[in-house]
């Protein structure tokens, strides 16, 4: 699910001719690039994996609001979620993208893990480090800043799905056992922990910035912005 979360910061860089005015909610951006697949957490209850949830008219029904309210500004959130399974799940899987008009489902079900899943998912990791480098929003990610406590919302996001993978193997050793045994399933879980590290940093410093100051930090703070 990695994928998701990069290749969504990637696709609204990529839109012709929407306006960028202001500055992309990174966490936002990262959290709707995994949202269709919260259907996984309703499987118990008969919900089947990329159903519903992965329907291009569904998101647009959703969206309707958003983009009379917020116009070009929505579309980038848009193309988020929807990029999701118009292009990663399309590739390695099947989904019902016409969902509820057409309930069949289509896609190139490319064998994952595979090449191409490993190469859309290392590039799309060092894709996006370079936008948000480009854009600025680095420093700003990794500042103390109470913005940054968002960055929780993917942060559990994603481990979420990595403990619901997880949860379908046996034994902690046999799933182990199972990364350790192919190259490509090394690099994917390279490419995981880098993704959730650097999350993590960022939502940690927002948890800082949500730390009550003592009187010497706020005397400190007040002194920098005199000078």
């Amino acid at each position: 699910m990695a994928w998701a979360l990069v290749w969504a910061m990637l696709a609204w860089a990529l839109i012709p001719g929407v306006k960028r005015s202001g500055k992309l909610i990174v966490p936002v951006i990262l959290l709707l690039g995994i949202l269709p697949d919260a259907d996984l957490l309703f499987s118990n209850i008969g919900v089947m994996h990329r159903t519903f949830t992965h329907s291009i008219f569904f998101w647009t029904i959703i969206f309707v609001p958003l983009f009379i309210i917020f116009r070009l500004k929505s579309v980038p959130y848009f193309v988020a979620v929807v990029q999701h399974f118009a292009f990663g799940d399309l590739l390695i899987g099947k989904v019902m993208m016409f969902w509820p008009f057409n309930s069949s489902q289509i896609g190139f079900n490319i064998a994952m893990p595979s090449i191409v899943d490993v190469t859309l998912e290392i590039a799309g990791l060092l894709l996006a480090l370079a936008i948000i480098i480009y854009s600025r929003d680095l420093k700003r990610l990794f500042s103390v800043d109470k913005n940054n406590i968002l960055m929780l919302l993917p942060l559990l996001a994603l481990v979420a799905s990595a403990v619901y993978f997880a949860s379908q193997w046996p034994s902690i050793n046999s799933l182990t056992s199972y990364i350790l045994s192919s190259n490509l399933l090394i690099a994917l879980a390279i490419g995981h922990i880098i993704l959730i590290t650097f999350i993590a940093i960022s939502a940690l410093q927002g948890l800082r910035a949500m730390r009550p100051k003592t009187k010497t930090t706020t005397q400190r703070n007040n002194l920098e912005k005199s000078v």
